[in-house]
C-alpha cells in the first residue's frame, strides 16, 4: 500500500528528531541516535498498515508507536514489512 497525503505534513520534516519535536513526543535524545535507522523503517512501517488517504492522525500516531517500540526494545531489526518477497514470516 502507498502512503498518501504527505501534503499534510510540513515539508522539513526529515530526521526522526523533526519528526518526534513536530508531534511532541518527548524522547530520550541517546536512543534516537542510536536507533534512527530502526525508527523511521518502524515509523513507515506502520504507516503502510493505514488505509488512504492518511491523516495527520495516522502520522502523529505512527511516530508515537514506532518511538514507544523502540524505546521498549521492541524493534524488529529484519522484520519484514510488507514487502512480500519473504516466506514464513510472522509480520
Amino acid at each position: 500500500m502507498e502512503a498518501t497525503n504527505t501534503d499534510v505534513l510540513p515539508e522539513n520534516l526529515q530526521t526522526a528528531e523533526d519528526f518526534l519535536n513536530f508531534f511532541n513526543v518527548q524522547y530520550d535524545p541517546e536512543v534516537v541516535q542510536t536507533k534512527r535507522v530502526q525508527l523511521l523503517r518502524l515509523y513507515h512501517g506502520v504507516l503502510e498498515r493505514y488505509d488512504p488517504p492518511l491523516t495527520i492522525e495516522h502520522y502523529r500516531k505512527a511516530v508515537r508507536i514506532a518511538y514507544g517500540s523502540i524505546k521498549l526494545g521492541q524493534e524488529l531489526a529484519f522484520a519484514d514489512m510488507g514487502c512480500g518477497t519473504c516466506s514464513g514470516c510472522d509480520v
